[in-house]
């Protein structure tokens, strides 16, 4: 059969259980789905809703939720890849069954490229509000907001153009691929470049926050983070032994699975981590953690939490007095009575240990 004649016969393919290898890269695209949606959904929940009346939503927001909305795609493709022999032997297969996991791979590439650079620019675009007196920091972050789509989008449009269908990267026989055997060498330095990525995404959030004075519980939470987002340069790394798969015909598709699975994995990571600092805020607001941390501490915590706001938008918060807890018959602070804004006087305790937390 010829390319055209291939790809007819493979829409009419049934699909089938995935067993093994297959049903476990099944299982863990539906966990990296749910786990993303919960977060996707409290970070929308918070900075959209709850707190929607202090502006916190920012674009790091907005291109969060545009990875997401890419990452649940490049979830269903590789799902119903899977139902057609992707992380299935050849001996288990037929020709148009390959072929119909091909497609659905090309697919699958699409929507992983615009998800993994989105999730990038949304971390980048966060981080640039935490280095706005350091210089060195912010050209680096500058330079992984811009380099980052310019390398996909060349390596994309080659791919568009010269392999048609899209799916002939991962199956030659659908078609015409000219650039195969380039694209499966540039795969290593795409790969590198991810890891490098990856790791500088985790690594300078810590190297602005480990001087700062915070408890040792909030900056511990905060490294906890760091380091389950420099995850995703490890299953980079991982994926890195697959890769030569490209130019090796024999089950092509089940080691093609470790390539798309490590790679969904590293999305979903880098949503989820990028999701946990701005839900913080969720648990504050619930009461399940205390506000007794010094204003300093807050500054710096706060700036982890906080967004690249759309518009500005300045809170301005009354003093209690700071006289001691039975003085009876004092005045009230007229601290910041000349500020702009509504007032919200502060609850709870009078005593002179509460501070102004601003969102």
């Amino acid at each position: 059969m010829n390319g055209q004649e291939l790809i007819d016969s493979a829409w009419k393919q049934h699909s089938f259980e995935p067993e093994g290898f297959a049903a476990t890269v099944t299982r863990v695209q539906i966990a990296l789905l749910i786990l993303t949606s919960i977060l996707i959904g409290l970070r929308v929940l918070a900075r959209g809703w709850i707190f929607r009346d202090l502006k916190l939503w920012g674009w790091d927001d907005t291109l969060a939720l545009l990875s997401y909305g890419t990452f649940i795609p490049s979830i269903i493709f590789t799902i119903q890849a899977c139902q057609y022999g992707l992380a299935t032997p050849d001996a288990k297969l037929t020709d148009s069954l390959k072929a119909r996991a091909a497609l659905y791979m090309g697919y699958w590439q699409m929507n992983y490229a615009c998800s993994s650079n989105l999730v990038k620019a949304g971390i980048a675009v966060a981080l640039l509000r935490l280095t706005t007196t350091q210089k060195t920091y912010r050209i680096i972050i500058l330079g992984i907001l811009i380099s980052t789509p310019i390398f996909t989008a060349a390596v994309l449009i080659v791919l568009i153009t010269t392999c048609r269908p899209v799916g002939t990267q991962w199956d030659l026989a659908l078609g015409s691929c000219e650039v195969h055997t380039v694209m499966a060498y540039l795969s290593y330095i795409f790969t590198a470049f991810t890891v490098i990525l990856d790791w500088a995404c985790a690594l300078i959030p810590y190297l602005l926050l480990k001087d700062l004075e915070m408890r040792r519980h909030v900056k511990i939470s905060l490294i906890v983070v760091l380091t389950f987002g420099s995850l995703a340069g490890v299953c980079a790394i991982i994926r890195l032994p697959y890769l030569k798969y490209y130019l090796i015909e024999e089950d092509q598709l089940f080691y093609f699975a470790n390539i798309i699975l490590w790679s969904n994995v590293e999305n979903g990571i880098g949503i989820i981590a990028a999701a946990l600092p701005p839900i913080r805020i969720l648990f504050r607001f619930y009461g399940t953690t205390k506000d007794r941390t010094s204003s300093t501490e807050r500054a710096g915590a706060n700036q982890t939490i906080g967004g690249t706001p759309l518009s500005k938008n300045i809170v301005s918060t009354q003093l209690k007095n700071l006289s001691p807890r039975n003085t009876r018959n004092t005045k009230r602070s007229e601290f910041g009575s000349r500020g702009s804004g509504s007032w919200n006087r502060l609850d709870g305790d009078s005593s002179s240990k509460e501070n102004i937390v601003v969102l």
